[in-house]
């Protein structure tokens, strides 16, 4: 019994230490771009263009990835991503050139992060049951987010005194700890052949995510907003041409990629866009917080990091408290608490960003936003994925992480354009007129009002997302104290 229940908690240290990695590697990327382009004698555009395709990558093939599982077993399917993963982050570390980097992190540790994301998922559904997966998945969340935080200290840390090489080196040695511990992992056997797995789905699944993602990063481009709607909208078109043979091959009794039908369960739906949601504010928050603090109060990366400590250690600590909140409450009531108290924590931000801020004024704010998101954590991915049948949580698990992956890309993008027109806004709306030559910017508040001005566009989309999460949260059945 004691070896059953170590096996057990066992699975979950390896998916925890599995997220951990797939999340804090992006992160960890985007503080390093200035050190790579000097060490890969490559330009800022390239760079960002391999996270661009890192970020298609894992966003058109995460549906195939949890399909997979199916296929060729789950174990199989997740130790195989590791591999392909473990390969991706030695090329990447030896990277002597942007191409290099290019083949070794976005498209083999992208291949990877499809292969094992999923599989983090149906690991936890089919390990526990009923407070022991609430709290699974509390781990799960809060694991997700504050590695995407710990990752701009770690990020920063090792390119301010460093290498960002080491990064990748600490991803490998945390995949040998995770091969050394795969004996835990139970092995599932297979409950489809390649036969049955759907080609023309696949094709039409890749093409459609791959044009919407790629649309909507490129909103961030004002140069390139000619191709954004015919890219956006031909995802969308895409997309519905997917949705409609999934469901003609499922009438049929044929294979299919994914099930699209348990989006027609208003709990699944209503879970799948509160987690838009998460995703989007948190990418957003990482994206504007960052970008303040180091070009606005002249932060170092590391810096930054530090700063987000706190709001960090309360999305971790709260996460994993949310499932005990759980058994004293009715989770979907814990879980619109969470919702709440995240947009709480955002309006108490929304005022204090300006050219005189110091680290002291974002603090209460930024812990109520931690707070708030770890209770969140706790409570969406169970309520969503649980409330899908045990042989769909293959689909459960592909549809639910795609959907947060649409939800980063999208906060992201929104609310990088956002925070550019509020600052525009800012600027004109505040310019004398005439305007007295020879005086600077800052000497006339116009700099203060736009920095004003942008932030506080920034977080009212995110005040507005929030309110939407509360009422999707509404839909999601009640499921009863956990106990």
């Amino acid at each position: 019994m004691e070896q059953r229940c170590s096996s057990q908690w066992g699975v979950l240290l390896i998916v925890s230490l599995a997220v951990f990695i797939l999340v804090i590697d992006t992160t960890t990327m985007e503080v390093s771009i200035s050190a790579l382009v000097v060490d890969l004698n490559a330009d800022v555009s390239g760079i960002q263009s391999i996270i661009t395709i890192y970020t298609l990558v894992k966003a058109a093939f995460l549906l195939i990835g949890a399909r997979l599982q199916d296929i060729i077993g789950r174990k199989r399917t997740f130790l195989v991503g590791a591999a392909i993963y473990s390969i991706g982050t030695t090329t990447a570390a030896v990277s002597q050139d942007a191409t290099m980097l290019l083949f070794g992190w976005s498209i083999l540790e992208g291949v990877g992060t499809v292969l094992m994301l999923p599989a983090t998922v149906t690991f936890i559904t089919a390990t526990y049951e009923g407070k022991e997966r609430a709290f699974a998945f509390g781990v799960w969340g809060g694991v997700a987010a504050a590695a995407s935080i710990f990752g701009l200290i770690f990020g920063g840390y090792l390119t301010t005194f460093y290498s960002w090489r080491w990064a990748f080196a600490f991803e490998l040695v945390i995949l040998l700890l995770i091969f050394a511990l795969h004996r835990m992992l139970k092995e599932t056997p297979p409950t489809a052949s390649w036969k049955s797995f759907d080609l023309w789905g696949a094709l039409l699944s890749v093409l459609g995510l791959t044009a919407l993602v790629f649309g909507i990063l490129l909103i961030k481009e004002p140069a390139e907003w000619v191709i954004v709607p015919i890219l956006i909208t031909g995802g969308i078109i895409l997309l519905f041409g997917f949705f409609l043979w999934d469901r003609r091959q499922n009438r049929m009794e044929r294979g299919i990629l994914v099930d699209v039908t348990i989006l027609q369960k208003h709990s699944f739906l209503a879970g799948n866009i509160v987690a838009i949601g998460q995703k989007f504010i948190s990418a957003g928050f990482i994206f504007i917080f960052p970008l303040f603090y180091e070009m606005v109060m002249g932060a170092t990366a590391y810096e930054t990091g530090v700063a987000l400590l706190p709001m960090s250690l309360a999305i971790v600590i709260f996460s994993i408290l949310g499932s005990r909140i759980a058994s004293w409450f009715e989770p979907k009531c814990v879980l619109l608490g969470g919702i709440a108290l995240t947009g709480a924590g955002l309006a108490a931000l929304r005022d204090v960003f300006s050219l005189t801020t110091t680290a002291h004024d974002i603090i209460p704010g930024s812990l109520l936003f931690g707070i708030g998101l770890g209770i969140v954590l706790s409570q969406v991915t169970n309520l969503t994925v649980s409330s899908i049948q045990n042989d769909r949580q293959t689909d459960a698990s592909g549809i639910y992480n795609t959907s947060r992956q649409l939800g980063s890309s999208i906060g992201t993008a929104i609310i990088g354009i956002v925070l550019a027109l509020g600052f525009i806004h800012g600027l004109f709306s505040n310019m004398p007129s005439p305007f007295p030559s020879g005086q600077p910017l800052l000497s006339i508040g116009i700099s203060e009002a736009a920095v004003n001005q942008g932030m506080e566009w920034a977080f009212m989309v995110m005040i507005l997302v929030v309110t939407g999460m509360f009422i999707a949260a509404l839909f999601i059945r009640k499921t009863g104290k956990i106990v």
